[in-house]
């Protein structure tokens, strides 16, 4: 047990430094932006500041010794005792007057003083003055003169006018100052290592509040963790799919690799609806989304084409009335459809349309835009219309974004169930949420969500659980020939058109 749990921790940690990657990664672009103005930012500041340059020059207190080694040891500790003194001596005016008349300037004594620093060394006898200047020889020559303004005023403490013996106590010059190379205010390198370390914490800070902030969806498991719906197929982004073109019409100039890669994620969801429920699959699918933009209808079409080539019926309906879209993906005429059939001006057979060579699959448009979509979809000719088609073919219904109208809502009360797309970094948990209880609130059923959109590579790929694989070089034909309907149901008119209207007329007689 203390094992099961030792491994679980270890898996839990390895895979917060994962995630913690992956958002450095991310956001990598806004990261290196931040880092970049930081440290950009901190050059500027340090460019514009003054240059202050710092030299050093020393002198040595030094006492009269003896022949004797214990005299030798008085007077070392004697000088450094008034070592301690003369420090602060060389912080005095007296000294600060001395030096200015050395160096021959006008500065004051208190301008002087605040641009030295004495200093002395633990147990020694040495004097150290820094002193400070916006040049390097002014740096070293204000140093020196210190040095000589002190040695100076030590004599003249020591040994006073009129005295006759030598002084015990001297102070002499030990090191000149010399004019150093670099500034030592501003510390360029120090800057620069602090401006990228700041950075860096920054770019942090800003990648854990994007992450905060960033309700975009971003990986199949929040999907699932915020539904608690599956998520039956995931599709790769394509220039195709964005041109709202279908994977079949596509020309030999687009990726081969990529468009057999899409057209196995189309085989996957065809092959993932089947399996919801085995024994009664579903057969009349609405296909929606939250938002305009998801690539619903495009699903669509393409979702057609993938049940079509493996030898079943499929029958797609434009239920979008607002903005129709199947009879441009499909290169069919316009004006004659869904609307048509619906008010018994056209017939079926007569409005649908035949797309490619297929005979599996059909495709009836949106016909004439009506003043009332939403009660012309739930009507009960509509769904007359949905159950005989469904009797001979799978019925794909492309329907608006859920919530923009109620149309999607309303359809998925007469299909077996709903399929919502999710456009890969465009949709919101919460518009997602919306979406996904106004079908469940109509007793509609949700059968699965579709991510699409989804990078191909990169580090977003990885973080919506798609995975491109180069094991697929073409697209291999797929064995067998497709059996016409007519080999489906014997007697009568077989094709989807003709079964399609025989089942309104058995319905309408039996009403």
């Amino acid at each position: 047990m203390s094992s099961q749990t030792e491994t679980a921790e270890a898996s839990t940690r390895g895979r917060d430094v994962r995630d913690f990657v992956q958002l450095l990664r991310r956001y990598w672009v806004g990261e290196l932006a931040i880092v970049m103005l930081t440290v950009g930012l901190v050059a500027a500041l340090t460019a514009v500041q003054p240059r202050v340059y710092e030299s050093t020059a020393s002198g040595l207190t030094q006492a009269a010794t003896g022949e004797s080694l214990s005299m030798a040891f008085a007077g070392e500790s004697l000088a450094k005792s008034r070592a301690e003194s003369y420090v602060r001596v060389a912080n005095s005016d007296a000294v600060a007057d001395r030096a200015r008349k050395i160096l021959g300037t006008d500065r004051s004594i208190g301008d002087l003083l605040g641009h030295i620093q004495a200093s002395l060394p633990a147990d020694t006898a040495v004097i150290e003055i820094t002193a400070r200047a916006s040049t390097p020889d002014g740096a070293a020559k204000l140093a020196n003169a210190w040095i000589a303004g002190l040695t100076k005023q030590v004599r003249a403490l020591e040994a006073p006018e009129g005295a006759i013996a030598e002084p015990a106590i001297s102070f002499v010059a030990l090191a000149s100052a010399r004019p150093p190379y670099f500034p030592s205010s501003p510390n360029v390198q120090t800057a620069l290592v602090l401006a990228i370390l700041a950075g860096i914490a920054l770019a942090v800070v800003y990648g854990l509040l994007r992450q905060h902030f960033d309700r975009r969806i971003r990986s199949v498991e929040q999907i699932e963790r915020l539904l608690g719906a599956p998520v039956i197929g995931t599709i790769p982004a394509s220039p195709a799919l964005e041109d709202r073109r279908r994977v079949t019409d596509s020309d030999s100039g687009d990726d081969a690799v990529e468009l057999f890669t899409i057209s196995e994620s189309l085989r996957e969801l065809r092959t993932n609806l089947s399996y919801i429920d085995v024994d009664q699959p579903p057969k009349v699918i609405v296909v929606t989304s939250s938002i305009p933009g998801e690539g619903k209808s495009t699903l669509t079409a393409n979702l057609a084409d993938a049940i079509a080539s493996a030898n079943s019926n499929v029958v797609v309906i434009d239920c979008d009335l607002r903005r129709p879209m199947q009879s441009t993906l499909f290169s069919l005429r316009s004006g004659v459809g869904l609307t048509d059939v619906l008010s018994g001006r056209v017939d079926l057979n007569d409005a649908l349309q035949a797309p490619s060579d297929s005979p599996h699959l059909r495709v009836l448009g949106a016909g004439r835009v009506p003043p009332n979509p939403s009660e012309l979809l739930g009507s009960r000719t509509m769904r007359e219309l949905v159950s005989a088609l469904a009797d001979v073919a799978i019925v794909i219904l492309d329907a608006p974004p859920l919530l923009s109208v109620t149309d999607a809502a309303i359809m998925g009360t007469i299909a077996d169930g709903v399929v919502i797309t999710v456009g890969a970094k465009q949709v919101t948990g919460e518009q997602l949420e919306k979406a996904y209880r106004s079908v469940v609130r109509v007793n509609g059923k949700v059968l699965g969500v579709v991510l699409n959109k989804i990078p191909p590579r990169g580090i977003d790929s990885h973080d919506y659980g798609y995975y491109r694989s180069n094991y697929y070089t073409s697209n291999a034909d797929e064995s067998g020939e497709a059996q016409p309907v007519a080999s489906i149901e014997a007697g009568g008119d077989t094709s989807v058109d003709g079964q399609a209207n025989e089942q309104r007329s058995r319905r309408a007689s039996r009403s």
